[in-house]
């Protein structure tokens, strides 16, 4: 797929019309607007790839953006991923769970929340045949939480990579 980083929700129309013209299957990220748009993305099967933390804009772009755009967005039946968006974004991979229990905590629903970092990533990029869910034949590394996992209060108390009891 197409990945094109886009904010604007005028921006992002335009931009699905010169996708669909011309046949390219597109993935948004960032869109801070995007929710905005839900039903046109939900209808053209884009998905978006967002940090649901950044709330407050930055640039004229970001004007629209809210805590309630991914649980919009969700609403709408667009799937949506969660990954830090900032400088770093693989520093700041540890925030996943955060990001997707503030969506939780802005209308979205828990399950989809929790899809937003392990099956619908694997689904938007090609690989739910082998990662996303925990299912026979499919790689997964497990971890068990002493409560719920996308509350900041919860910690590990277990973790297993390809099968192996890894020592905390």
């Amino acid at each position: 797929p197409l990945l094109v980083h886009v904010e604007r929700a005028s921006t992002i129309r335009q931009l699905l019309g010169y996708t669909e013209a011309n046949h390219i299957k597109l993935v948004l990220f960032g869109a801070s607007e995007a929710w905005q748009v839900g039903k046109e993305l939900a209808a053209a099967h884009v998905p978006v790839v967002l940090d649901n933390n950044i709330n407050l804009p930055v640039s004229f772009s970001q004007l629209g953006a809210t805590l309630k755009g991914a649980a919009r967005l969700d609403a709408a039946g667009v799937m949506v991923v969660f990954q830090p968006q900032n400088d770093d974004p693989g520093e700041y991979a540890r925030t996943i769970n955060q990001i997707a229990g503030n969506a939780v905590a802005n209308g979205m629903k828990w399950d989809h929340a929790l899809a937003a970092i392990t099956k619908n990533p694997a689904t938007v990029f090609g690989i739910a045949d082998s990662y996303g869910t925990l299912e026979p034949g499919k790689d997964a590394d497990v971890v068990i939480w002493d409560g719920d996992p996308l509350d900041v209060t919860s910690a590990p108390t277990a973790v297993f990579i390809k099968g192996q009891n890894i020592p905390l």
